[in-house]
């Protein structure tokens, strides 16, 4: 009955869960990873999300606001204080970090942001020529001759510009989509203090600024705003291909909710963006094809180190057996897709964010190369999703006031339907005049 009585109760201990299992999580990494970032993230994060579970639950004070100090407490334990003891230069650095920082360096330099015939793991760069914007900083910052020692470098590594992009775009989608309650707001906070996004965000980050624009770029076509969503989908798109598995979602989303001319639109922008963007790929057509195509899928001369045990990784190191198996999968898992898609195409944001994050899950767990840390994408979508359906369902907060939101174009009657309606009523109305007015007989006098 007191559960029932105080809901706040229920959603502190539902938190207290949560926070449980992300520190059993971080526990987990601390005693199977052998590299220094993870170990580093996870000896701060358990200690964080246990003071969050303790606060939790712990019986505080008469208006304390809890989930608030939880939430601090997980966010300076999962983000804060790893995020700031990595970029001190004392720990070693993930090989993704050093790839863009020279990538970056590239670009000023030559205007293509790739090693001409690279072989060593060092020298590949996978990632489209955006990705290199982010190690322009560090490119400049090398440049200005400040002391290497000086804290002031830290503004060139480029995680920390890729976690300002994620950051960016989760917040830029709840503010396009008025996701703006508090509740909102709790939710978001904790889906970013998660352990997968968590330590993606301090020790690499290489899939959060895809992540970001996807998700910016999504919320604005959802609201019907083709023009920009397209340059964001672009922009993440010339980061890394697989952001064009999200195309198709999109398209039927526009097609669906605003019809077939604003899709079009979407189209020439989308194309126009990435066509600007891959402009330095271009450049170097057989490096791009070697080293973005060839090398993430594992068909380059040099070994792709993406191999976490993850089910399509594991069903196709069983041979040519298991390599055409987990096509199979893959194909089937389009095959169904595409098929919910075409009957029950997406209206809304949240609709087109469960397909897009179903998609990318089914690509990431059934490809035969690939890492844990591409999980965040879809853990970001399904989250984004959440919030956007339960902001819609859920009134608005008293104080808030909510603008009127962009609704579908109604069809409106033709002007034939109105035009035999109009005489319809016209005879209707003299017809009842006809009954209710006297003869000429009865008004005469006797």
């Amino acid at each position: 009955m007191g559960l029932r009585k105080h809901p706040q109760v229920r959603r502190h201990h539902v938190e207290a869960v949560a926070y449980l299992v992300f520190g059993a999580g971080a526990f987990f990494l601390f005693r199977i990873s052998g590299l220094d970032a993870h170990i580093t993230w996870a000896h701060s994060a358990v200690i964080g999300y246990s003071v969050a579970a303790l606060i939790s639950i712990a019986p505080l004070p008469t208006g304390t606001r809890r989930g608030r100090l939880a939430r601090i407490a997980a966010v300076t334990g999962a983000l804060v204080v790893p995020f700031v003891m990595l970029l001190n230069g004392h720990h070693q650095m993930q090989d993704e970090v050093g790839v863009i920082s020279r990538s970056g360096d590239l670009l000023i330099t030559s205007g293509i942001p790739y090693v001409h015939h690279a072989t060593v793991l060092a020298d590949i760069n996978p990632y489209l020529p955006v990705m290199a914007l982010f190690g322009i900083p560090g490119a400049l910052m090398a440049r200005s001759g400040i002391d290497p020692q000086s804290a002031w470098n830290v503004v060139g590594d480029p995680r920390i510009w890729c976690a300002a992009i994620a950051i960016g775009g989760v917040w830029g989608s709840m503010r396009v989509l008025r996701a703006r309650s508090g509740w909102a707001t709790s939710a978001a906070i904790l889906l970013v203090a998660s352990p997968t996004i968590a330590l993606e965000m301090c020790a690499s980050g290489v899939d959060l600024p895809l992540a970001g624009f996807l998700l910016l770029g999504l919320a604005l076509a959802a609201t019907r705003r083709p023009a920009l969503g397209a340059v964001f989908i672009a922009a993440a798109f010339a980061i890394k291909w697989v952001a064009l598995l999200s195309l198709p979602i999109i398209l039927a989303l526009l097609i669906t909710r605003y019809g077939r001319v604003v899709a079009a639109r979407f189209v020439a922008f989308f194309v126009a963006a990435s066509a600007v963007f891959v402009i330095p790929a271009v450049l170097s057509l057989s490096d791009t094809i070697a080293q973005v195509i060839e090398f993430p899928t594992g068909h380059g001369s040099t070994p792709t180190p993406a191999r976490s045990p993850m089910p399509g990784v594991l069903i196709a190191s069983l041979g040519p057996a298991g390599r055409i198996a987990d096509m199979a999968l893959l194909v089937v898992c389009a095959v169904v897709l595409s098929t919910c898609l075409v009957r029950r195409p997406p209206a809304t944001f949240a609709a087109a964010a469960t397909f897009i994050g179903a998609g990318f899950s089914c690509f990431f767990l059934l490809a035969p190369v690939g890492r844990f840390g591409y999980l965040l994408i879809p853990m970001l979508l399904f989250g984004l999703a959440y919030i956007a359906h339960r902001a819609e369902a859920r009134p608005a907060e008293p104080g808030v006031v909510e603008p009127p939101r962009v609704e579908p174009p109604r069809a409106e009657p033709q002007r034939a339907e109105l035009q035999s309606v109009a005489p319809r009523r016209a005879e209707s109305n003299h017809s009842e005049r006809s009954r209710r007015r006297p003869t000429s007989a009865a008004i005469q006098p006797l």
